[in-house]
């Protein structure tokens, strides 16, 4: 749906359920600034709840934010960044859901996979040492 807001276009994009099942991106093309809420962070680990997140359709939102046009991604929390930082993102995500993926398939239990799924090279975010265990 694209409103006006004082002459300027808002463009709000539903992606379908990611990081819950009813978030809406806003593209503001004047600007060239994309504000994506809550289901990407500028290097920080996700919020450590969870629970109504899908991993598939967070990945595939993502991506279909790597496929838009803007140059400021302005997240709901922390700082600002570019669409190289929605990239990093989802490759959290994506090394997060294979990890967890593959040690439940070899039978790991959760606390095996806390050690296990290591996620190493984004050991420098935000949060990281906090919420990549939980």
């Amino acid at each position: 749906m694209n409103i006006e807001l004082g002459g300027k276009t808002v463009e709000l994009s539903y992606l379908g359920p990611s990081h819950s099942d009813n978030l809406i991106v806003m593209r503001f093309p004047d600007a060239r600034a994309l504000f994506t809420v809550d289901f990407i962070s500028v290097n920080r680990t996700p919020l450590k709840t969870l629970g109504d997140s899908y991993f598939p359709g967070w990945i595939k939102a993502i991506k279909a934010v790597e496929r838009m046009d803007f140059d400021i991604l302005v997240p709901g929390h922390g700082a600002m960044g570019t669409k190289s930082e929605a990239i990093a993102h989802r490759q959290y995500l994506e090394d997060l859901y294979k990890g967890v993926l593959s040690g439940l398939r070899e039978g790991k239990s959760a606390e095996e996979l806390k050690s296990s799924v290591g996620l190493d090279k984004f050991s420098s975010w935000g949060q990281f040492k906090a919420w990549r265990p939980l």
